[in-house]
């Protein structure tokens, strides 16, 4: 075999392993006693539901006053229709799946809506790989500047 046929067979190979592991993994995703999950301990992940000091802690979106709840959901979910495939949404909850750009890397995102304080809780965790280089972060950071321009 020559090195060209080589080096062209692991291409393929790594392109197959890295399409099955895309495709396999499932999202850990949903309400777990009432509250968003918590993040793992690795770095690709965050979350409004974190505890102070924690470094996944990212702040909730706030609805403004004078906007009732569930139009201040609907108007999150119509930020995410433009950038993200809504999966579900139901009873103040809602989950979207993000493609990345290059390898269509899946990541989610859930908002929880939480009347008593007056915002929307949310998580962005990548599905897959350890750290993801804040793009969950700098993800929930667009949403929030896209919210409240829909809000104003």
């Amino acid at each position: 075999m020559t090195l060209r046929a080589m080096f062209a067979t692991a291409l393929l190979a790594s392109g197959l392993l890295l399409l099955v592991a895309t495709s396999c993994v499932g999202p850990q995703v949903g309400l777990e006693g009432g509250v968003l999950r918590s993040c793992p301990g690795s770095p690709n992940c965050v979350s409004s539901e974190a505890a102070p000091g924690d470094s996944s802690r990212v702040d909730p979106l706030v609805i403004p006053v004078g906007f009732a709840p569930e139009d201040a959901l609907g108007a999150l979910a119509a930020v995410l229709a433009e950038r993200a495939s809504l999966v579900a949404r139901d009873d103040g909850y809602l989950h979207a799946v993000f493609k990345t750009r290059l390898l269509r890397f899946r990541d989610d995102f859930e908002a929880r809506l939480d009347v008593e304080a007056g915002v929307i809780q949310v998580r962005s965790a990548s599905r897959l790989g350890y750290s993801d280089l804040g793009a969950n972060r700098r993800r929930v950071e667009e949403i929030r500047a896209a919210f409240q321009a829909a809000m104003d």
